[in-house]
């Protein structure tokens, strides 16, 4: 806290949080517990999110081979899409993970990746049941 004069409501909060570290460290001490903060590397989330963008590449490079439009799927809220718009909307989706993970936009490529997993598995399981 930064402040001229220390207010009791100030001197209160300091007290509070000073008593909780000191009961924090006495059980930390008396169980061994040697507390570590959480790491994790930007790099194993950009792992995550290239791996992605890799199948999703494989997918797609398999799937303009053998598409030629044809029958849909229903896609989250019961809207037909055809298999062409499909694989469109995975590359679009998965450049746009690509551009938040550049901008360490962590987050919303998480969410993109997970949404682009969602239609992958949907157009996979249109070449499954042999749809064009």
């Amino acid at each position: 806290m930064y402040a001229d004069n220390l207010t009791d409501s100030m001197k209160r909060a300091i007290d509070e949080t000073n008593r909780r570290r000191e009961k924090q460290v006495s059980y930390n001490k008396e169980r061994g517990v040697d507390p570590q903060p959480l790491r994790k590397r930007i790099a194993d989330i950009t792992d995550l999110i290239a791996k992605e963008s890799d199948d999703t590449d494989q997918l797609l490079a398999a799937g303009k081979k053998s598409s030629s439009g044809g029958a849909g799927v229903y896609v989250k809220h019961l809207v037909p899409l055809p298999k062409a718009e499909l694989m469109n909307l995975i590359e679009s989706l998965t450049e746009q993970m690509r551009n938040s993970a550049s901008q360490l936009h962590f987050e919303l490529a998480a969410r993109l990746r997970d949404e682009i997993g969602d239609l992958k598995k949907e157009l996979r399981s249109m070449d499954d049941a042999g749809v064009k």
